[in-house]
């Protein structure tokens, strides 16, 4: 079961686009829970081991909203 890298999500995720990488099937795929894209690789080497990883590829969609700075004024009042 692959698991969002972002937020945690467990369960079916939007399937972006499939590839074949030298001993790995890779899928991008997004979280409809927080919208992060990533990609889930899993193959087996010729000796038989399993692997399957995640990686990052794009952070969340909506941006984190940052509070206001104020800057102060560089000329004295007058």
């Amino acid at each position: 079961m692959v698991k969002c890298s972002y937020c945690g999500y467990e369960g079916e995720f939007k399937l972006i686009k499939t590839w074949k990488f030298r001993l790995y099937n890779v899928e991008r795929l997004e979280c409809p829970k927080c919208g992060g894209i990533f990609n889930h690789y899993y193959g087996t080497s010729p000796r038989g081991k399993t692997s399957e990883y995640v990686i990052r590829v794009k952070p969340r969609t909506t941006p984190k909203k940052r509070p206001a700075v104020e800057t102060p004024s560089l000329i004295p009042p007058i």
